[in-house]
């Protein structure tokens, strides 16, 4: 059987049998991976403390036939505080989400693997509804699905003041061609520069951040709202969020 090691953050695991655990790994050599780890739930298995979600591992895996197998994982990089606070928790969540659901098996993708490196020690120490939104904002910029902020989809305008857009449309709607998008809603200029902000956030910064608490509904909102209509589905984890964080 061919083995092979890969630097990897955990994205999601599912419990299954006594002890074992389905683990998905977003690795920086092949994308997402979903493996086995057999046993890793008991107390004296070397994998236990190494599987948990969100941590930052180097993994060795066989390959199978169907199913890929965990054979040895080392921790990298742990961030305690994201399953200590139950905000951290739950924003930490709703970014893994998405990236879970809106990425393929087996696709090597390095930009979102960065993305998730880089924003589990903010998610552990800042604002994690800030950090969630930079992640969530950055990671759909690189995925191919983000929309246009910043000119108007129809005749590519760039929008200086307050506009509409439309997330059927694909973007910012000038007031000019308000009339001929779809679904339109507000898109006042400081909406629009909270977007532009997280776009261009540095994440070695260390600044600390600062967004109006209004905005960042609103980005919360508008983000949730969009992914939720990409997968034709809701975010468990928004709805946790809703229902007990906010």
């Amino acid at each position: 059987m061919e083995t092979f090691t890969v630097e990897a953050v955990v994205l999601k695991t599912d419990d299954f049998g006594d002890a074992n655990r389905v683990v998905t790994l977003f690795t920086k050599e092949f994308g997402k991976l979903e493996a086995n780890a057999y046993g890793c739930r008991r107390s004296r298995s070397p994998l236990s403390g190494a599987l948990l979600m969100f941590n930052h591992i180097s993994a060795t895996l066989t390959r199978g036939s169907k199913v890929d197998t965990i054979r040895e994982a080392d921790v990298l990089n742990f961030y305690d505080a994201l399953t200590k606070n139950l905000e951290r928790l739950a924003y930490a969540s709703l970014l893994f989400e998405i990236v879970n659901r809106m990425t393929f098996p087996r696709q090597k993708e390095i930009e979102t693997f960065d993305l998730l490196k880089k924003s589990l020690p903010a998610l552990n120490t800042r604002n994690p509804k800030i950090a969630a939104l930079i992640g969530a904002c950055q990671f759909m910029e690189t995925s191919g699905v983000q929309l246009n902020f910043s000119r108007c989809v129809h005749c590519g305008a760039e929008i200086f003041d307050d506009a509409a857009i439309s997330l059927l449309d694909g973007g910012a709607v000038c007031m000019n061609c308000i009339d001929a998008a779809q679904d339109v809603r507000p898109y006042p200029e400081a909406l629009r520069k909270t977007f532009e902000l997280m776009l261009g956030f540095d994440w070695r910064d260390e600044t600390k951040i600062f967004f109006n608490s209004r905005q960042l509904i609103a980005a919360e909102n508008f983000f949730v709202d969009y992914v939720q209509g990409v997968l034709g589905s809701k975010l468990k984890s928004a709805q946790f969020i809703r229902e007990f964080i906010t």
